[in-house]
């Protein structure tokens, strides 16, 4: 999940922390995240997905921590092709794992099974059923989770961010909490400290820059550009400064194969980061991760960006269903609705 090998880039910004630092503030939670961890935990030492999920939630209660737990909603359009390629890759993980367990290899198909097995809805269903057990707080988005918490951490609804996505940093979150453990420590990254990153230098860097670079590295909304990884992403934006010189560059490059309409896709990704649909919980509104300016249309992106549709105020109900009802992403996925 996220930008290949960019948290290993800012590993020297990256600070140890307790969680009782956020003692008495909201964090959010990707939902999504814990239960990947929680079902691979439960094949490979049959400890149950919810069991894991739901002792996490009790840590962060004990620090004082109110948690915020986000799921993802309905599947987003921008993520048709890589969604297509995990599940090519989950069918193929599952086939070597049940064969090697056929043959009594146990132990050697539980890395192959871990990787076949994707988080349902009735799984997410029985986490919000654990949740409101214990009274804890969630939020079903329209769409991604990533953006969800983006949205939440923008408007001060949440101190921080739990996760193991690197892309909550491109989405423009300020602080990212990875790694965290049982007993509350983990390990913290914030945005103001980008300009001291000693492996890669972004001093004076723009949150678009960075983005751009992130981007260029490859992403889940857009198809990468074969060779090039973060590092290189980061040497030619600094030496041509703008995102599109370093496209025509590579382009006249005879070593590197740009994938047809880049350029256009790329565009298109960035509206994802910047413009995708969330929940607004004062209003419980659809909008925009970010406000649309007057002189950009995106009028022909709305599938990509997520839908708005003409039955806005069916949608909006459901999401507000979903928020306070046991509901998940079950209603969500299943509507289909025509903007």
């Amino acid at each position: 999940m996220g930008i290949n090998r960019l948290l290993q880039k800012l590993k020297s910004i990256q600070t140890k922390i307790s969680i009782s630092k956020y003692a008495g503030s909201t964090v959010g939670v990707d939902a999504y995240c814990w239960l990947h961890k929680g079902i691979h935990g439960e094949i490979t030492w049959n400890k149950p997905y919810v069991e894991y999920c739901i002792k996490r939630v009790r840590m962060l209660k004990k620090f004082n921590v109110r948690p915020l737990i986000v799921f993802d909603g309905g599947y987003l359009p921008a993520k048709y092709r890589i969604e297509l390629i995990r599940e090519q890759k989950r069918q193929e993980y599952s086939k070597i794992g049940r064969e090697l367990f056929k043959k009594g290899r146990v132990r050697e198909s539980f890395p192959f099974l871990k990787k076949s097995v994707d988080v349902t809805p009735d799984m997410a269903h029985k986490f919000i059923e654990a949740l409101r057990a214990e009274n804890v707080e969630y939020v079903v988005a329209p769409y991604e989770a990533d953006a969800q918490l983006a949205y939440l951490e923008k408007k001060k609804h949440i101190a921080a961010i739990i996760t193991e996505d690197s892309d909550l940093l491109v989405f423009g979150c300020k602080t990212v909490i990875y790694k965290l453990e049982l007993n509350g420590n983990g390990i913290e990254i914030c945005r103001d400290k980008f300009g001291d990153v000693e492996e890669i230098n972004m001093l004076g860097w723009t949150d678009k820059k960075f983005r751009h670079m992130s981007m260029l590295a490859g992403c889940d909304y857009l198809p990468s550009i074969p060779g090039i990884g973060i590092k290189s992403a980061h040497k030619y934006l600094r030496k041509y400064e703008t995102v599109d010189k370093v496209i025509q560059y590579l382009k006249g490059n005879n070593k590197v194969k740009v994938p047809p309409n880049y350029e256009n896709d790329f565009k298109k990704a960035e509206l994802v980061f910047l413009y995708q649909r969330v929940f607004d919980i004062e209003t419980e509104r659809l909008v925009t991760l970010n406000p649309v300016s007057e002189d950009l249309d995106i009028s022909l992106d709305t599938d990509y960006i997520g839908s708005y549709p003409i039955t806005y105020a069916l949608l909006t109900a459901l999401v507000i269903l979903c928020c306070k009802d046991v509901l998940t992403r079950i209603i969500v996925t299943w509507i289909k609705i025509s903007p």
